[in-house]
């Protein structure tokens, strides 16, 4: 299977590699001096399973990548209205686009340009940076791609992405219910990301914080209420259980929002906490606490 990883940064460059170190057919595309890196002296990778540097193929653009059977979408979700429509040199009759960015939005954004016969829906779980150019660093044991059709069905194509996608480095989990893992991994992202952000404040300084804890449980639970009023099925407990991993996990904790804030960059806050709070709000569900979380943060998305 021939896979394309559509921007190659942290996320996108580790699972690149880890499939190429396995002898995937893998390119990446990529950008600037990260790409330039890759190009010269490959893709270092220090992680979990162990440290290496492999050689996939790096294009700058779409169009050098060429025709993929999978495409694996790991743009920010910010980048999607300008990223999407140069994809088109990527997907053949029989290409699979499979979105693994943050949110609930991003497999909607790709199935209006290709639509859903192209597309599938994924969750991932991972630790992971750019060191530098071409370097990438993973921390943690969790590297996980969580995906599944939009009616929860094990279909040939699900069953073919599995297989090919679990190697050594990456673990693969097919849901049954997709929407509720897309909205399960929002509850904790979207309350934790955007306070420690909001907050100028690592989790553990948070929940030292008087209110804290109600803060980030408050902000939880607008989520599953805006969830339950679209439609969503969450598991029994998801708020207290989502509270233990953060309580238990806090000094590991480390927020992408958080990290592009502190570098001055774009924020996925509309596509995250921003699309839990308009989603409610359209359904009658106030959400106090997550709108002025929002709108603390609002002038800053586009960057300093």
């Amino acid at each position: 299977m021939r896979i394309v990883i559509m921007g190659a940064g942290a996320v996108g460059a580790y699972y690149g590699g880890a499939l190429a170190r396995n002898g995937g057919d893998v390119a990446l595309v990529a950008r600037g001096d990260h790409a330039e890196a890759m190009r010269r002296e490959g893709l270092r990778v220090e992680s979990h399973w162990g440290d290496y540097v492999v050689h996939p193929r790096v294009a700058l653009t779409p169009d050098e990548a060429g025709v993929a059977d999978l495409v694996l979408h790991c743009v920010k979700l910010y980048s999607n209205a300008e990223t999407i429509p140069t994809m088109q040199p990527l997907v053949g009759d029989g290409t699979v686009i499979l979105t693994v960015q943050n949110g609930i939005t991003g497999g909607e954004s790709l199935a209006s340009e290709f639509g859903w016969e192209k597309v599938l829906e994924g969750a991932t779980y991972i630790e992971t940076s750019v060191a530098g150019p071409g370097y990438i660093v993973q921390t943690g044991s969790a590297a996980c791609i969580e995906f599944g059709e939009r009616d929860g069905s094990v279909t040939q194509r699900v069953q073919e992405i599995r297989d090919v996608l679990s190697v050594p480095g990456i673990q693969v989990d097919v849901s049954s219910d997709i929407q509720a893992s897309l909205w399960s991994k929002m509850v904790a992202i979207g309350a934790l990301g955007t306070i420690v952000t909001a907050a100028r404040a690592s989790l553990p300084e948070v929940l030292a914080m008087d209110g804290g804890l109600d803060t980030i449980r408050t902000v939880m639970e607008e989520i599953v209420a805006s969830g339950k009023a679209n439609g969503v099925k969450f598991a029994d407990g998801i708020v207290e259980e989502k509270l233990a991993d953060a309580i238990a996990e806090a000094d590991e904790f480390q927020s992408s929002l958080q990290s592009d804030f502190n570098r001055g960059g774009k924020l996925e806050l509309d596509d995250i906490l921003g699309a839990a709070v308009r989603l409610g709000r359209a359904s009658g569900i106030p959400m106090p606490a997550s709108t002025a979380l929002v709108m603390t943060l609002q002038k800053f998305k586009d960057g300093a």
